[in-house]
Order: structure tokens, then C-alpha cells, then sequence
């Protein structure tokens, strides 16, 4: 089975996918264990990785790619930027421990990344989402950074997943086409959060 997370930074996409995990003796792949896997894998450093994770491409690689495509430099199936060779191996890694339990993914567009395999797998999709003062208070508490450095963060990582899903899905995290179960966090707690999702999961995946 496969659970994904899309959730707003501050949100608690990671309190609730470790619970959830825990909950249903699943493999939780969020960013860290993505980056480190792919790194081993990859031949990409820790670092690298990180600076380009759900995020969108700089406008540099987008000119490269759609001007190759244009000019028929290469063949168009043929084309990969470095970003969506990592979403492919991020692909490929979900579905790899999917093959032998369950796994919980954080992010990464998991709705729109797995759609071909929502038939061949039990499919649960989640959103997290709450209001910005908020989570801005949850991500200065998190990090131990002030309210206006969380404030900044919290803006510019909205908008780089925003144009994120936008680029390489073109949806937004509101599309409740993709999900199953939308939570705000903040109205309803993340212990209550997770004990709804969690009663969701199990309602509708029978095996959960």
C-alpha cells in the first residue's frame, strides 16, 4: 500500500507521516531518506539533492530543455533533465518498497508522480494544509529561527512547490481530484489529524 502526503510547510507532513508509518509498519520516505537513497544511488551529492528537491527548474535548464525539444537536437522521449531523472528514481524507489510493505511518501507530488500506478496498488492520498501565521509559529518552534526568517521560509517554499507541481505535473496542491482526505491542521490539531487519517486509511483500504 501507498500513502502520500502533500501538505503546506508547518502543516505537520512529517509528525503525521511518522505516525502514520508507525500506525501501518510502513517504510516512511520523506525528503532526508529520499535524498540520502537517490545520493547512494545517483552518483548526486547530499547536497546537490537537496538545493534541487521539490523544486522547480531554473529557468537556465528550462530554456536548455525546451530549446533541444525545438530545434529537434534530440529526440523529445528522449530528453530528461536532471530534475525528472530524480523524479523518476524517486518513482521507482516508492514503487520498489511498495513491492514489499507499505510506504508512506512525503511530498513530491506523490498524487500526480504515481498516478499510472493508483490501479496496480492500494492508494491513499492526503493534504495537509493551514492557515500561514500558523505554521509560521510551527516552523520558528521547529528550526529555533525567528518569526520573520520562518516567515520568509514559509513564503518561498509555498511558492517553490507551488511552480514545483505546476512545472512538472501542471496541478496545484488544491486539486481535490488528487486526494482522498483534506485536513487543516490547525482548526483540528495533528493528534486529531492523525487519528482521522488514520481511521480513513483503514476504512478504505480494507489490508491497512
Amino acid at each position: 500500500m501507498i500513502v502520500c502526503i502533500s501538505r503546506l510547510l508547518g502543516a505537520g507532513g512529517l509528525t503525521v507521516g511518522e505516525a502514520l508509518a508507525a500506525d501501518l509498519d510502513a517504510t516512511l520516505l520523506d525528503e532526508r531518506t529520499i535524498v540520502r537513497t537517490l545520493a547512494e544511488r545517483g552518483g548526486f551529492s547530499t547536497e546537490y539533492l537537496s538545493a534541487i528537491d521539490e523544486r522547480p527548474p531554473s529557468l537556465a535548464t528550462s530554456f536548455i530543455a525546451d530549446f533541444a525539444r525545438a530545434t529537434a537536437l534530440v529526440q523529445a522521449l528522449e530528453w530528461r533533465t536532471t530534475e525528472q531523472a530524480i523524479l523518476d528514481g524517486i518513482r521507482d524507489l516508492v514503487l520498489e518498497r511498495a513491492a514489499s510493505g507499505n510506504v508512506v511518501l512525503i511530498g513530491h507530488g506523490g498524487p500526480r508522480l504515481l498516478a499510472e500506478h493508483r490501479q496496480t496498488h492500494e492508494f491513499f492520498s492526503l493534504l495537509l494544509v493551514a492557515g500561514r501565521a500558523w505554521r509560521t509559529e510551527q516552523v520558528a518552534r521547529r528550526f529555533n529561527i525567528s518569526q520573520d526568517e520562518a516567515a520568509e521560509r514559509v513564503r518561498k517554499t509555498d511558492d517553490l512547490r507551488r511552480r514545483f507541481l505546476q512545472h512538472f505535473f501542471a496541478t496545484d496542491m488544491y486539486d481535490s481530484r488528487d486526494y482522498d482526505l483534506a485536513i487543516d491542521t490547525e482548526r483540528l490539531g495533528l493528534g486529531t489529524a492523525t487519528e482521522i487519517a488514520k481511521k480513513a486509511i483503514h476504512a478504505l483500504l480494507p489490508t491497512a
